[in-house]
């Protein structure tokens, strides 16, 4: 059975793979004579902001999955960790001072 982070790798990966590709795709047309030295640059630097902006919403949307699947478990935030902090920290004052 293929688990949460294997699925994480293969997105990452898929997306990286796709993105050396097509770098390698635009420098074969460079070579051919088919795109210029500007073009190919262009659309180089296109491609880098492209996969950064998808792999941002990857990541993204994986944190959405994670703290869903967490939340449907019950299980405890870092958040809900700190605000139970503050409360035993205020019940240990209030105590102290009777």
């Amino acid at each position: 059975m293929i688990n949460f982070e294997d699925l994480i790798k293969i997105g990452i990966g898929s997306a990286l793979l796709a993105k050396e590709k097509l770098e390698e795709f635009i420098e074969e047309a460079k070579k051919r004579g088919e795109l210029s030295e500007s073009e190919a640059t262009k659309l180089i630097e296109e491609l880098k902001k492209e996969s950064e902006k998808k792999l941002t919403e990857l990541k993204n949307l994986i944190k959405e999955e994670v703290k869903k699947e967490l939340d449907e478990l019950g299980v405890a935030t870092k958040k809900d960790i700190e605000e139970l902090k503050k409360e035993i920290a205020e019940i240990k004052k209030f105590l102290n001072e009777k």
